[in-house]
Parts: structure tokens; sequence; C-alpha cells
């Protein structure tokens, strides 16, 4: 079974890889789905779960603004 950690991690690694590529509809989607992991961690009350997935969001959002200044 995947666990959490699992998760972040790959995460983490489609964050960074998708903003090596300029990717800015790959960050986009990829800010939605952690969007709503979020909320899935916050309906069962797992409140650091949740801010992880939120902290990652915010990331990916600054990523793809990051990708927008240097067009």
């Amino acid at each position: 079974m995947v666990t959490v950690e699992q998760i972040i991690t790959y995460l983490e690694q489609t964050l960074a890889q998708r903003f090596l590529a300029n990717d800015r509809e790959g960050l986009r989607r990829l800010q939605l789905a952690l969007g709503e992991l979020m909320v899935a961690a916050a309906s069962v009350d797992d409140r650091a779960t949740a801010m992880r997935f939120r902290v990652l969001a915010a990331k990916a959002a600054n990523q793809r603004e990051a990708i927008r200044g240097e067009e």
C-alpha cells in the first residue's frame, strides 16, 4: 500500500520536473490535485498532512507564476 510520505515524495519530484520543463499547464493541474488532496486530508482531521499538501500547492502556484514572469 502506498503511504502519504511516498505520495508527497512523488509530488515533490513531479513539481520539480514540471518547473524545470517550464510546464505551466502541468503545474496548474498539479496545484489542483494538491488542493483536492488537502481537502481530503482536512476532511478526516489530518491537519498536518493537509498543511503539507497546502504548502506544495502554494509552491506549484508560485513556480507557475515564476515561469510566467520569464516569458
